[in-house]
């Protein structure tokens, strides 16, 4: 069926959309279909009946209330940065929310209310010249709200916590179309669920959020041959864990890119880089980040006092939209030795131009929260690796996949728990991200807030209805 066959099955609906929508209502063969159907992993090619590029939230609750009474499938999008390709589909409603730009900032108070559809890049410049900033992902052109449904770690979460943290309350529309605040002193379980449980409770419209100092950090990278990268990892993360907690970093093992701070004979070589954020004073900065710039002679050494939003350049290397991406993450209790060398092992044993993968280095703040706190339980975990592979859509994609799954597998004896913001499409792993006691209370949300399962196309915590339909499906 194609496209326009798709839109007529839901001609009625449609048509009561193009009359109170106030933002736009793209369909196919209109000229912005192509490019609003698309989104980041372009692994994920779909055509969905209708997008709707709201504008504020009485859009998103005309569009939920129309695509639950007329049986649409259902894709919300913020940035469109999810690896599950959840932010589109075929034949069905897309609430695309990029067009909620909208931040409202209070620099005495130090909190702001943000729109889903702000990305962390414009947060960060929003806030940069209050001496401000929130705590978020690493890359740009993550949308606000996709992250801070999931958890958000990012260049300050040894400083600050999670993303999540910072949360003082979230405005949602519901599966049944109502707009709720949920809070510390409202709807607060429903508060707890949405810090870490995803877009399974209903459509985020606004966020309030406290912020902290930004401002200038010690920031950059530092980049090394990979010759020596299990005696240099091993050595990163005992000081890296040992850091105050101003001190945030991460990993990147890569072949150098072709970049003009790379020597030319380095370039296309394995490396290893130490991406660094310090916040607080400069000079004690410049005295906890130096071990870190010594683990070997460098090949390139970008470490400086920069604004807070300049980190997001360091990240760019992986943001060409539409190309192919193939990722799986875990966390880790610990590194141990054991766990570095397989690591390192299987790293080189599958690098190539499409590789990259990350390694942080946890704790500090977001290991202070209690696990029942929020619905993001694996506070105690100290690193997580993030193994991906990206290329055009002409490149053999189940080369690329094995490729990732490789390291992945010599790395689970090591591994426990998984991270919702980056989980693939990876079906059951959703009980990696959350014990059975925080999934069992997200069930009951699930149930209570959206008991038909609306709102699907997530890292999906489905409701008790949905569970006893698959058992009798399957025992039939």
């Amino acid at each position: 069926m194609s496209p326009k066959e798709r839109q007529h099955g839901y001609g009625e609906a449609i048509e009561i959309l193009a009359s109170k929508i106030r933002g736009e209502l793209i369909l196919p063969g209109h000229p912005a279909y192509e490019a609003g159907r698309k989104v980041w992993n372009g692994s994920f090619d779909r055509y969905p009946a209708a997008i709707v590029r709201c504008v504020d939230a009485e859009d998103v609750r005309t569009a939920v209330n129309i695509a639950r009474e007329h049986g649409m499938a259902l894709s919300v999008r913020s940035g469109g940065h999810s690896a599950a390709g959840h932010g589109t589909n075929t034949g069905g409603l897309v609430i695309d929310l990029s067009q909620m730009k909208t931040i409202t900032i209070d620099s005495v108070h130090h909190t702001a209310r943000l729109e889903p559809g702000l990305t962390w890049g414009e947060v960060a410049e929003k806030l940069q010249p209050f001496g401000l900033a929130l705590t978020a992902g690493d890359v740009a052109s993550v949308g606000v709200g996709g992250l801070l449904l999931s958890g958000g770690i990012g260049w300050m979460v040894r400083a600050y916590g999670l993303t999540i943290d910072r949360i003082q309350a979230v405005e949602l529309v519901t599966a049944d179309g109502q707009l709720v605040r949920a809070s510390a002193d409202e709807h607060t379980e429903l508060f707890w669920g949405l810090r870490g449980g995803g877009g399974n409770f209903g459509i985020a419209t606004a966020f309030e959020v406290n912020l902290h100092p930004g401002g200038t950090v010690l920031g950059g990278a530092v980049f090394y041959e990979a010759t020596e990268a299990e005696r240099i990892l091993q050595e990163y993360t005992r000081l890296a864990a040992a850091a105050p907690d101003e001190l945030s970093t991460e990993v990147l093992v890569m072949l150098a890119p072709p970049a003009p701070f790379i020597p030319p004979d380095k370039q296309g070589t394995p490396v290893v880089g130490i991406m660094v954020c310090y916040t607080g004073d400069i000079s004690e900065g410049e005295q906890v980040v130096a071990p870190l710039r010594q683990l070997a002679t460098p090949i390139a050494d970008l470490i400086a006092p920069m604004p807070y939003s300049a980190m997001f350049a360091l990240t760019a290397v992986g943001e060409i939209p539409g190309f192919q991406h193939h990722s799986r993450s875990q966390f880790f209790e610990t590194f141990s030795n054991g766990m570095i060398h397989a690591f390192v092992e299987a790293s080189q044993s599958i690098m190539s131009p499409e590789t990259l993968i990350t390694l942080r280095v946890l704790g500090g703040a977001m290991s202070r929260v209690a696990p029942e706190a929020t619905a993001f339980a694996h506070r105690d975990k100290q690193g997580m690796v993030l193994v991906s592979h990206f290329a055009p859509l002409s490149a053999d994609a189940a080369s690329l996949d094995a490729r990732t799954k490789r390291v992945f597998r010599a790395l689970l004896p090591y591994a426990n728990g998984a991270y919702v913001g980056f989980l693939a499409d990876e079906g059951e792993r959703i009980h990696e991200v959350y014990p059975p006691d925080t999934y069992a209370r997200l069930v009951a949300l699930k149930n209570q807030y959206d008991p038909t399962n609306l709102f699907d196309r997530n890292q999906n915590i489905k409701p008790t209805a949905t569970q006893a339909m698959l058992v009798t499906s399957v025992n039939s």
